[in-house]
């Protein structure tokens, strides 16, 4: 018999440093109740290992990945996505400096986590630059992670760019974006633009997907000021390899 489905929330977004307000950012985590989440954007100074440690602690998840040296990359799972975890790693992307914002380091943080019942998927957090070229650079980088990948992948960003954009078309025929494109994200106090987006291969099979704009406890005011960026959710389900 075939195994059953293992279900996964998976919820994307840019934290800003934690820049923003963090009473905010916490509750709406607490409400939506992640299995993952895929960070971009996470501290990068002043004791980077030890605030994200704090904040996966305050939403009651575990660093799965990320800290110093992480590229302001992370993934936070709970207890059950934790111990399913087979490897880790981060992927640096290397980008052509052409002005200030491109010093900024990019790269793939990636998780491979076993499915309960046989086979694997692969989750993973991205963060494309602000520059044209080297967000097709990182595509590229990506589109090859994707297809050595034997499995699933998801992969939630901060795309810094549209469906329409080089970077997304490039990377369409590998990873679907599941949500209407009019589920915009930036900016948050007035989101006019989808550019963060989790992202899926075939065998993801996608229950729902959706900008989150509000949360129970968090109104749309507050969740604005929680980030620069809204947070994206995928409900999803991933099946074993058929058993007789």
């Amino acid at each position: 018999m075939s195994a059953a489905p293992w279900r996964l929330r998976i919820l994307t977004w840019n934290l800003w440093e934690l820049r923003g307000d963090i009473a905010a950012l916490i509750e709406a985590v607490e409400d939506l109740q992640p299995d993952v989440l895929l960070v971009q954007e996470a501290p990068r100074f002043v004791l980077p290992t030890a605030r994200l440690q704090w904040f996966a602690r305050r939403i009651g998840r575990r660093v799965l990945l990320g800290g110093a040296g992480g590229r302001g990359l992370a993934i936070l799972g709970t207890d059950e996505v934790a111990a399913q975890v087979i490897r880790r790693g981060t992927h640096p992307v290397a980008q052509t400096l052409s002005d200030l914002n491109s010093t900024y380091p990019r790269g793939v943080a990636a998780v491979r986590l076993s499915i309960p019942g046989g086979g694997a998927a692969v989750v993973a957090s991205t963060h494309l630059a602000l520059q044209e070229d080297n967000r097709r650079h990182h595509a590229e980088h990506l589109a090859a992670l994707v297809r050595g990948a034997g499995a699933p992948v998801i992969v939630g960003g901060d795309l810094n760019e549209t469906a329409q954009g080089a970077a997304r078309r490039f990377l369409a025929p590998l990873l679907a974006d599941p949500a209407a494109q009019t589920e915009h994200t930036f900016p948050a106090a007035s989101p006019t633009r989808r550019i963060d987006a989790v992202l899926v291969t075939e065998g993801a099979r996608v229950l729902e997907a959706r900008a989150v704009r509000s949360t129970d406890r968090v109104e749309e005011a507050r969740l604005a000021g929680a980030s620069d960026h809204l947070p994206t959710l995928v409900d999803v389900e991933l099946t074993g390899p058929f058993r007789a």
